[in-house]
């Protein structure tokens, strides 16, 4: 009864998490090639199957060490709502699996095929800003090389003929991560020494980065030269993908050169079938252990989310004056940030004179599933992200309760005229900007079992001109607001 008990919950982990994955690879062309990943995997296990007959597993009980850590490893990705953290648990959790049950030899010789599983997990979404301002930057400097004059704000930039935008798509997220992953499976087939190897992958890992950013000014030149009537369409896409094909038809015609001649391994006196038995006996016992060791991870995130609803009947409300600054009605059709899911949001408009602010707050009393706090689906620009656009991001550092903090400011820009933004997180009694500290924070308070409740501020300055030192004013109204803001979300918690 026990051993079912444990298996069901594996599978229970196992369901959850893979299904995240292969619903990622099913709606995302990005991650795609996550369907043939263990295909993969498995044909290259296949490859050795004439040398693994002549080894003979021996349970390496050590390696359960590495599988609680991976089990540890995928509660706290349960507890911070952290997807990828959980799919990359959970494969580690096979390969810990299968090293405790096979031991160190037979684990060794499947090293790469067991380490290719994890190209399997949809990652590398977090490269997408950085790779838009690379694509940006670089698309921009080889148009003025071209000696036409451009005007660029943020990841938008403007030609005589027309106008450009650098997007997700254009990040090149896509052809870095097919490429890493392709290149990585042809430099183990054709390369025998590690350093080989490795520059083979940097090279993979480079060389998109850099067709990427051509890709993008080859497109946006045919544009301007056609007066806006080619690759402007669908044929943009098409224009990449035939771009990317070719530079990794070159990378790796160039790669085949220092192809290395494989050997077929040795066998060793000794490591035949013939020579040693397996130890059934503790074939089962470290099955046993790799059972419990896995299953016991689930069955305490079952446990924690089985714990009592926390709801308030306390309305969430910002007071009619902070200082100088003055409730007034919201005026405009100003954007609104997105928090689904939240358990309560306010929009809240104050004036001082001519100056005026508006605050949202998103309030989630606990975490719940599809209601997360931090989520990529909680839009800072909310439903009108067509109407508006972010120019520009940086960082700014505000004062809080007499300490330094570190927040994000982005500058939004539309027909109604520029906003200068600053938003942040309060999880707990705790203050971040950073999203992945955010998630920790939101898994150390559920594992203690501390506080549940978490928010995200939002503050929208009109501004005509934007610095990084015109925030006295706003200072001043921020110290009024964090202590009522506190006072507010404390109540709400302790009810």
């Amino acid at each position: 009864m026990l051993t079912i008990l444990l298996i069901a919950a594996i599978i229970g982990l196992f369901y959850e998490t893979a299904w995240s994955m292969v619903s990622i690879w099913y709606r995302s062309e990005t991650f795609a090639h996550g369907f043939i990943i263990a295909p993969i995997s498995l044909w290259l296990i296949w490859e050795k199957r004439s040398v693994l007959k002549s080894l003979v597993p021996h349970p390496e009980y050590r390696a359960l060490l590495l599988l609680a850590g991976g089990g540890f490893l995928w509660l706290i990705g349960y507890l911070a709502d952290a997807l990828v953290i959980q799919q990359l648990a959970l494969v580690s959790l096979i390969i810990f699996g299968i090293w405790t049950l096979l031991g160190n030899q037979v684990t060794w010789f499947l090293a790469f095929p067991l380490a290719f599983l994890f190209f399997a997990v949809p990652m590398g979404e977090d490269l997408v800003p950085g790779l838009m301002e690379i694509t940006a930057t670089a698309t921009v400097y080889l148009i003025k090389l071209s000696g036409i004059p451009v005007f660029r704000e943020g990841l938008f930039f403007s030609l005589p003929s027309g106008d450009w935008s650098v997007v997700e798509a254009c990040s090149g997220v896509r052809y870095l991560i097919a490429s890493i992953t392709l290149g990585t499976l042809y430099a183990y087939m054709s390369y025998t020494r590690l350093f080989k190897r490795a520059m083979f992958i940097l090279a993979c890992a480079i060389v998109p980065i850099i067709a990427n950013s051509l890709r993008a000014y080859i497109i946006v030149m045919l544009g301007h030269l056609s007066d806006m009537k080619i690759a402007t369409g669908v044929d943009h896409l098409i224009y990449g993908w035939l771009f990317f094909g070719l530079v990794m038809f070159i990378l790796f015609a160039i790669g085949a050169i220092w192809r290395d001649t494989f050997q077929v391994p040795k066998q060793k006196a000794g490591e035949t079938g013939s020579s040693a038995r397996v130890n059934k006996g503790r074939l089962i016992a470290s099955f046993s252990m790799v059972l419990l060791g896995a299953a016991i991870w689930p069955i305490l995130a079952f446990a924690m989310d089985n714990r009592q609803e926390i709801t308030s009947a306390d309305p969430l409300a910002l007071p009619a004056q902070l200082g100088v600054w003055k409730s007034v009605p919201a005026s405009g059709t100003t954007w609104l940030p997105q928090f689904n899911g939240a358990s309560q949001v306010v929009h809240s408009q104050y004036r001082n004179g001519q100056e005026r602010i508006r605050v949202s707050i998103g309030h989630y009393a606990q975490r719940k599933r599809d209601a997360e706090l931090i989520n990529s689906q909680n839009l800072l620009l909310g439903k009108d992200e067509k109407k508006w656009r972010i120019t520009d991001t940086n960082k700014l550092t505000i004062q809080i309760k007499g300490e330094p903090l570190q927040i994000d400011q982005y500058i939004v820009k539309g027909r109604e005229g520029t906003f200068q933004v600053l938003t942040w997180y309060r999880i707990g009694d705790s203050y971040t900007a950073s999203r992945y500290k955010g998630k920790l924070l939101e898994a150390f308070y559920r594992l203690t079992f501390g506080r549940q409740d978490s928010a995200r501020v939002v503050i929208s300055i009109p501004r005509e001109i934007i610095g990084s030192d015109n925030l006295s004013s706003e200072q001043q109204f921020l110290n009024q607001l964090i202590p009522a803001l506190e006072t507010t979300l404390d109540r709400l918690a302790s009810n």
